[in-house]
């Protein structure tokens, strides 16, 4: 970022990709070209006019394609010639300089020509400035380039990257990302009413109520619950929902259930209901404890959607793989809220296990399309409620028709 943030500073943002080399040394060409392209540039050829004028500038010994290699003996009007044939050149978007400074050239003049481009700004230019600091001669071309904003970089690759940066800012900067779809179907005063509920309680996280009440407003879907404060409560809540279900225990005190004995999966009928809460009764000694009752979601694939409100940055939207493998795979992403139709698919297809999304070894892909909505709204939800501060949807499991939010926590 630092480096990065030099060429940031002093140049102007490339209009595209094409990038044309000069260079007065072979090796360190071949290596920025690499990265550039590993970073979508691209050398387009030169037009026979540029040529034309490379032949009458050049040295015999140049090469006057793109790369441009003035040979190490090139001076100051050689590099000069290059800088202008590329600037002229409607094909070129961006300039990178290979400048080793070679004992038998003036090495100032060749620093002075690069200066007088550069405060052109016509195009972004930047240098691979490779030197021997000690030697006082060339503290003096060293000046002359710092002096002159041109951003110098001592080796191929990170110069490539700098230029790589500015470009990707330029896809970035210039991209039709759409609009943040508004969904015209939430209830946000009743979600702004559960909210203002949980502050007159003096709530820093939200009730597993409210939090499920609250995604229910704005159509965020999720696996079908109820709350029950008994052992007779709670199986009648697993009938009512049909077996097999899940039980967590419900309390403030509870964050990580999981990690706690706190959650109960695959429970397929009252004795088993009755036993699990039996030991959550004895194991948690929590006065407000309570119960959630959950339809259990088997086979789909784990997922996770958050929210993050950051200083000057508004909202963070968070997605990734989830469940409890979340904090060791790290294989999420972010987007700045609003979040748009194409910004969600980016999210999806960025991850790097985006392939598990599409479905490996025989298993079936998931359903994007309500992935992607549940992203949408979780968006709406946190510009609408800007008070929100937190929020993790995880897991949510995805299944190849469907989506749903299996466990939710929300930080106001």
């Amino acid at each position: 970022m630092c480096q990065t943030s030099m060429a940031f500073a002093t140049q102007p943002i490339p209009k595209g990709n094409r990038v044309g080399i000069i260079t007065n040394t072979g090796g360190p060409a071949v290596i920025a070209t690499d990265e550039l392209v590993s970073a979508g540039m691209v050398l387009p050829l030169l037009s026979e006019k540029a040529k034309a004028i490379l032949t009458e500038t050049m040295l015999p010994e140049a090469s006057i394609n793109n790369p441009i290699d003035v040979v190490a003996t090139g001076g100051g009007q050689h590099f000069r010639s290059a800088l202008d044939v590329l600037m002229n050149e409607d094909t070129i978007d961006s300039i990178y300089i290979n400048f080793v400074t070679a004992p038998f050239t003036d090495t100032d003049e060749v620093a002075r020509q690069i200066v007088e481009v550069n405060k052109m700004h016509k195009k972004p230019i930047v240098c691979n400035f490779m030197t021997n600091q000690s030697m006082e001669r060339y503290q003096i071309t060293t000046k002359i380039m710092k002096d002159g904003g041109v951003p110098c970089y001592a080796f191929p690759t990170t110069a490539a990257k700098a230029l790589g940066a500015l470009y990707k800012y330029h896809q970035v900067s210039t991209r039709n990302i759409g609009e943040a779809k508004i969904f015209t179907d939430v209830k946000k005063e009743n979600a702004l009413a559960i909210i203002n509920e949980a502050k007159k309680e003096g709530k820093t996280f939200l009730s597993s109520t409210q939090v499920y009440n609250l995604l229910a407003q704005y159509g965020i879907p999720v696996a079908d619950w109820r709350i029950a404060n008994s052992v007779d409560d709670a199986v009648k809540a697993a009938t009512e929902i049909v077996f097999p279900v899940v039980v967590k225990a419900d309390a403030e005190s509870l964050v990580h259930k999981s990690d706690m004995g706190g959650v109960a999966i695959n429970l397929k009928n009252a004795e088993e209901i009755r036993v699990v809460v039996e030991n959550m009764k004895a194991k948690f000694n929590a006065p407000d404890l309570k119960f959630f009752i959950q339809k259990f979601l088997p086979g789909g694939r784990e997922l996770i959607a958050g929210v993050s409100a950051k200083k000057d940055l508004g909202h963070l939207i968070m997605f990734g793989i989830g469940g409890i493998y979340v904090e060791v795979l790290k294989d999420v992403i972010f987007k700045i809220a609003p979040v748009t139709e194409v910004e969600a698919n980016e999210m999806l297809s960025n991850i790097k296990t985006a392939k598990l999304l599409e479905g490996v070894r025989g298993e079936k892909g998931i359903d994007k399309a309500s992935v992607i909505e549940i992203i949408q709204r979780l968006s709406q939800l946190v510009c609408d409620l800007p008070m929100i501060q937190e929020m993790d949807l995880n897991p949510i499991m995805a299944f190849e028709d469907k989506a749903f939010v299996v466990d939710a926590r929300i930080k106001i």
